[in-house]
């Protein structure tokens, strides 16, 4: 399992291993260690917080790296004023393109995918302004907690253009997907949550019913599976049961 921890403190990042030693040079020793430059999958769980969003990568030619900022129990501990972890995500964007801008220097060649769910939608949204190196290909947002006024301004920029963006769409009746369109700090009172769709289409992006199959095979493409796997196992679970 190739995985790379990486945290994220005001937008400051270092290896919680070793916090002293420089992070990109330790991110470069783990590269060098694959017979060819590997995809880079940046995962920024946000409530995955004691193991990697991808427990396993799909292949040996890919290199997780787990992107920590903000722990779940602190975003549902701010309701109903969610400003706080929203502000606190836009911070850390600071760390997540700093991340990918320095890849551009030590691996320039590694393709580099960013998965993003919930708050991390926000970190990764905010960083697309900011990063500036054509290795980012894709970026995946899953319940994504961010507004499609803010939205559009991240992607106004050549980097918005040059992604490939998926939008994975919550369900209508999904807890916290409502809790944070209902109490977030909406731009203005007409601005919803993007995890129920976004306003303003892309010709480069595209959106997918979260509970869908063609969302469980993003997902594994772009590295990250726990939750297809959870998925995937709980309907088996189903299937056998509805047998018996």
């Amino acid at each position: 399992m190739a995985v790379f921890r990486v945290q994220s403190q005001a937008g400051e990042i270092y290896n919680p291993r070793y916090p002293r030693r420089d992070v990109m040079g330790l991110l470069a020793k783990k590269i060098e260690r694959f017979s060819s430059p590997p995809r880079i999958s940046i995962q920024l769980p946000a409530h995955h917080q004691s193991s990697p969003f991808a427990l396993r990568p799909p292949d040996r030619k890919t290199l997780v790296i787990d992107f920590r900022w903000l722990g779940y129990a602190a975003g549902l501990q701010a309701l109903p004023d969610l400003a706080v972890p929203y502000d606190k995500a836009g911070l850390e964007s600071d760390g997540l393109s700093f991340l990918i801008n320095s890849l551009r220097q030590t691996s320039p060649e590694c393709p580099v995918d960013v998965v993003a769910h919930r708050f991390g939608v926000r970190v990764a949204l905010a960083a697309v302004r900011k990063s500036k190196s054509k290795m980012w290909r894709n970026l995946l947002l899953s319940n994504a907690f961010e507004f499609s006024a803010q939205t559009l301004y991240a992607l106004d920029c050549p980097m918005g253009a040059h992604l490939k963006i998926h939008n994975l769409i919550a369900e209508k009746r999904s807890l916290l997907p409502y809790l944070f369109n209902k109490f977030g700090p909406k731009p203005g009172p007409a601005d919803c949550a993007i995890c129920f769709g976004y306003k303003f289409p892309h010709s480069n992006w595209s959106e997918i019913p979260d509970h869908s199959e063609t969302a469980d095979n993003l997902m594994l493409e772009m590295g990250a599976n726990t939750i297809t796997s959870h998925r995937r196992r709980l309907q088996l679970f189903t299937k056998l049961a509805s047998n018996k």
